[in-house]
């Protein structure tokens, strides 16, 4: 297979940080029967990492406008951590909601970040029994209609232990500990969404050998772990009756926590990342061979579906701006 990697010198669209893309080339000119092509036209397929960055429907104008995007959208492939993606290109995202989600198009991966250093240097640590049913600790605003009620329900409760912090993205060493150390205080972790249905909680869990309990219905499980084994799934619908739900399985939760562990240090330990990456593009490259065409992609990108699960309708966007304007 012929694969080209886009850099910002070829597409204004791509990373101008080429730290990702570059550790993705090193990794797939490995796989046996992959050559680097410095021809567009003549490559299998086109790497691209976007930058992060919240997009709307005017972004399709700018894939349709780039003159390699443009012309070959069908054989590019991104690797994609938007908090909102919207699932445009093929390829490999960390935060595509369900609703977005084409199993024919897209593969769901873990986040290739880890902000909090406590995680990583607690994984696979002995941790004394636990002294709570469910513990959380987040930020209520990135998603208030989960995780306010979760707040508003378990606050009180004996069982649990949930907390609220404003920080974001900007915690304390002494927050970082002490939210590795509640964590594992826990005979589950409540990993509710936030801006995005995937959290980096879920994967911190994991590798705290705690089960998460995700609470995001559109979540998208990244391929290899068996979920069942190693994480409950709890409707949002069914919140009020979470702690009713986790008794039915505290009793295996420390099975359950090991499996999680062990999943974690197969599939999402930090030196497997950009491994995990590279056999999930190439998934989607070989599902994608031959397949599509920029006319196609355009008449998918255009589609009332696509303008619908991404809320880019004009009464959706009417509705959003009036919401945005009654919580100023």
């Amino acid at each position: 297979m012929k694969l080209r990697f886009l850099k910002p010198n070829d597409v204004p669209l791509a990373s101008a940080d080429v730290s990702l893309i570059e550790s993705l080339r090193s990794e797939l000119l490995q796989r046996p029967g992959m050559v680097e092509e410095s021809d567009f036209g003549a490559a299998d397929a086109l790497v691209i990492h976007e930058p992060w960055a919240f997009r709307e429907w005017r972004y399709i104008d700018k894939l349709i406008a780039d003159p390699v995007i443009g012309r070959f959208s069908h054989k590019v492939y991104t690797v994609n951590g938007d908090d909102a993606a919207a699932g445009l290109l093929r390829g490999v995202y960390s935060c595509l909601p369900r609703n977005r989600f084409d199993a024919t198009l897209h593969a769901a991966a873990p986040f290739l970040e880890q902000p909090n250093e406590q995680v990583l240097a607690h994984a696979g640590m002995r941790r004394a029994p636990a002294t709570h049913l469910g513990t959380w600790r987040g930020n209520p605003k990135s998603n208030r209609r989960v995780r306010e009620r979760l707040l508003n329900t378990f606050s009180g409760s004996s069982n649990f232990k949930v907390e609220a912090t404003q920080s974001w993205l900007n915690h304390g060493a002494d927050e970082k500990l002490h939210y590795v150390r509640l964590v594992r205080s826990g005979k589950f972790s409540l990993c509710p969404g936030g801006w995005a249905a995937a959290s980096m909680r879920i994967f911190e869990s994991m590798a705290l050998g705690v089960a998460p309990v995700i609470i995001a219905d559109e979540f998208v499980e990244p391929a290899g772990p068996d979920w069942q084994a190693c994480s409950l799934r709890v409707r949002e619908a069914d919140l009020p009756s979470l702690e009713s739900i986790l008794q039915l399985h505290a009793g295996r939760h420390e099975t359950m926590g090991a499996h999680a562990y062990e999943a974690w240090c197969r599939y999402f330990h930090p030196s497997r990342l950009i491994a995990y990456y590279a056999d999930a593009l190439l998934r989607c490259m070989r599902a994608n061979a031959g397949a599509g065409s920029p006319k196609s992609d355009v008449e998918r990108w255009r589609s009332r579906r696509t303008y619908k699960a991404n809320g880019w309708t004009v009464p959706q966007r009417v509705s959003n701006r009036l919401n945005r304007l009654l919580h100023c």
